[in-house]
Order: structure tokens, then sequence, then C-alpha cells
């Protein structure tokens, strides 16, 4: 009777334990999800319906690092030199180190590129030849050698890395420059002498020490938080969007045409008026090819940063909101957090919308965190490789459901029939104890 019931019972956990690793088996990134209470938050609906994510637990991200070259330390050299050197206007093709006013623009994979942009950029708009301004040689060579007045359209692909923009590392555009003045330089003769009495070094190698130590310095101002870029491009570029929730995307497309019509009564101009005078037929031509576009980038990306947020069950605390409060406020030399929020809620319309940002921004941090950093040419080998680029079906098996309601059904049918079992045969070994006992 006793070794009976012990094997009952034994079966009776085995059965129960079988059925709840069932139950509780890994379910992805969706049941991380599913575990996060969103209730108060937008985009309070299940995420998992709208959109699915890759796997970002060990994003692979370059490991960059940087040592200035010999011409780049004379580049900066010369750039250090012109602040001495008289100059003149020439109407000749212009050299290394000639100084040209210009403007200039550029589109990358078919997109305008800012970054290369002197309507943007207004600083860059006079600058020296030849010294690796823009970081990409094919540009810096066809620049040498145009006339005032000339224009130029430049083929270009960014280098690998590229440390002004990790993430476009290897992307191909075009450069259009115009050429509006060459100024040339005389430049002083660089000698120890030279540095002594205007850097305060003894000799040009000290000063030169000095120099590839501002360019490791200013290369990494440049890559600065490169982390979390990178991976966020892999996150973005990979993740499938099954539908818009149409509240959320309404949202967007309101706040985007308000910003513009505040921007044309400015102007005193009507939506029409100013729509033509950005490159649009009329406003309902721009609705249609930019804001829709614009606001569905919008959405998705408050989607991904949300189903982020919700897997890692993160929350925001006071301390760190009022330290993004004050870091927002310091370009203004306020470091009160109650002026600061007075701030935010009229630059951002609410402060809440601040709080939204900041919250969201952590999310996207957290991607960085985890990201995995690997040799840079093992990187790129991969990448050409294609070993980033997944498919819709690899980035929704990181987002697999959890057992659906037939699926739980049948798991408590199996549970419920394992206790049925256990009573049943329970119940037949107390009975047949039951007449052993009387037939003795």
């Amino acid at each position: 009777m006793k070794k009976a019931l012990i094997k009952t019972v034994s079966l009776f956990i085995v059965i129960l334990v079988a059925a709840s690793s069932f139950a509780s088996c890994d379910s992805g990134l969706k049941g991380k999800y599913d575990s996060y209470d969103r209730a108060g938050e937008r985009y309070d609906l299940d995420l998992t319906e709208y959109i699915a994510i890759p796997d970002y637990s060990a994003i692979e991200i370059p490991d960059i690092t940087y040592t200035p070259s010999e011409e780049e330390i004379a580049d900066r050299r010369m750039l250090k030199l012109a602040y001495f050197a008289p100059e003149k206007s020439v109407d000749e093709p212009c050299r290394k180190y000639d100084l040209v006013d210009a403007d200039f623009s550029a589109t990358l994979e078919g997109k305008r590129y800012t970054l290369f942009d002197s309507s943007m950029l207004s600083s860059m708009r006079s600058f020296m030849v030849g010294v690796g301004n823009f970081g990409v040689k094919e540009i810096d060579d066809a620049i040498i050698g145009m006339m005032p007045g000339e224009e130029k359209t430049i083929e270009f692909t960014l280098p690998e890395p590229f440390l002004q923009d990790v993430p476009s590392s290897g992307m191909s555009g075009e450069f259009t420059i115009k050429i509006d003045k060459v100024r040339r330089q005389e430049f002083a003769e660089y000698t120890d002498s030279f540095v002594e009495q205007y850097y305060g070094f003894s000799t040009t190698d000290e000063y030169d020490a000095e120099i590839a130590e501002q360019l490791v310095h200013d290369a990494a101002l440049g890559y600065e938080g490169y982390e979390v870029e990178t991976a966020w491009s892999y996150i973005y570029d990979n993740a499938v969007i099954y539908k818009y929730p149409g509240k959320e995307l309404a949202q967007a497309r309101d706040d985007i045409v308000a910003s513009y019509l505040s921007l044309a009564e400015a102007k005193g101009m009507t939506m029409d008026e100013y729509a033509v005078s950005i490159g649009y037929a009329d406003r309902n031509d721009f609705y249609d090819n930019y804001v829709e576009g614009y606001a569905r980038e919008i959405v998705k990306n408050e989607m991904i940063l949300y189903f982020i947020a919700r897997c890692e069950n993160l929350v925001l605390t006071d301390s760190e909101y009022e330290k993004e409060l004050v870091a927002y406020c310091a370009e203004y030399e306020i470091t009160d957090v109650d002026t600061c929020r007075l701030i935010v809620a009229e630059s951002f319309g609410t402060e809440a919308k601040f709080r939204e940002q900041v919250y969201l921004k952590k999310a996207q941090d957290r991607l960085g965190e985890k990201a995995v950093k690997i040799d840079t040419a093992t990187y790129y080998e991969n990448k050409h490789a294609g070993k980033y680029d997944l498919t819709p079906e690899q980035v929704a098996a990181a987002t697999k459901p959890v057992p659906d309601d037939m699926t739980v059904t049948v798991i408590l049918s199996v549970a419920a029939g394992a206790v049925l079992v256990f009573v049943v045969v329970m119940a037949v070994l107390v009975v047949r104890q039951k007449k052993k006992n009387k037939a003795k």
C-alpha cells in the first residue's frame, strides 16, 4: 500500500511539473512585455499586435578606437597656423590649405544629409580645403582645383567607421558644392621658436603630441554615444510593423500640422502658400507626401521605445528626472528645479511630454548598455555579409507569443485531469485496502 501510494504521488508530481514547465516556457520578449503594468501610459494597448522587434540583449557594435595619422596631425597643425596667416582673394583653382567660402548640401542613400549642409552649419560655410573637414577623402580631393563660381556634385562613400556618424558608416551619397570665393594664405614657418612664442611649447614635437591628444579628444566627442545610436539603428531597421494604432497616429499628424501652421503664420502665409514655398504643390500634397510619412516614423519610434521600456520594466525615478531637467536648462544657466519645470512646460507644451521623452530616452539608452563591442573589422565584415539584416520571420521569432487561450485551456485541462486521476487512484486504493482488512 505504501509503495503504491508513493508511486502514485510521484506520478502526480511529475504530471504537475510537466504542465507547469509547459505553462512557463520561454516566451521571448512578449513574456517580458506582458509582465509590465502599462496602465495610465500612452500606447496603453498590446504593442505585440502592432510591432515586432528583434532580440536586443546583445546587439553587436564596433569597438571604436582612434589613433591620428601623421597626415591628420599635419592638417591640424596648418589649421592652427592659419590664425597667424595673412590672406588674399585669388581667381585661381583652389589648392590644399586655401580658404574657401562655399554653399554645399548632400544626400545619403537618397535622403537629405544635414551633417553636410551649409544651411544647417553656417560656421562651416568658410573652411580650409583638404584638411578633413568632412571626414571623407573623396570630398576633400574633389574640392581641390575648383574655381570661384564653380559648382560640382561629388559621389562619395562614408568610411568605416565614420566617426562623426557611426551608424551611417559605409553608406553612399552625393555631395554638391558651389565655391563662391578662394582665399590664399601665407603661413609662418613652423619652428621650435614659433611654437614656444605662440603656444608655450619648447619644441614642435611637443606641440605635435598636444595636437594628437586634441585630435583623439575631438574624435571621441564626435562618436560619443555611438553605442546607443548603432544599437538603435539595428532595432529600427529590423523592426516589423504589423499596423499603426489609429489614435496615436492621428495625434502625431495633428502635432506635425500644428507646428507647420505656426511656422506659416509666423511668416504671414497660408498653409497652401507655405507648402508651395518649401517645394510642395499645395497643403494636401504636403500632408500626403511629408506629414503622413513623418507621423509614421514618430509612431514607429515611440512604439519601439515603449516596447523596450515594458520589457525592461523601466521606472523613471524622481532623481533621474530632475537630473535631466537641470541638464536641459543648462544652456540657460538655470539650476533651480522648479524653474526648469516651467521652462520645459513652455517648450514641450506640458511637463508630462518632457517627462515622457526622458523616460523613452532611458529605454533607448538601455540598448547601448546591453550592446556587445566586437572588433571593428569583424563588425563591418559581418555587416557586409548581411548578418545584421534580419528577415521579418526572425524578428517575429524574438517576439513570439505566450500560449494562446486554447493552449492555456489544454494546460489547465491536463492539470485538472492529473488531479482527477490522483483522486480516482487514491479512492481505488482505499477501497482495496478496506476489502483486505475485512478478509482478514
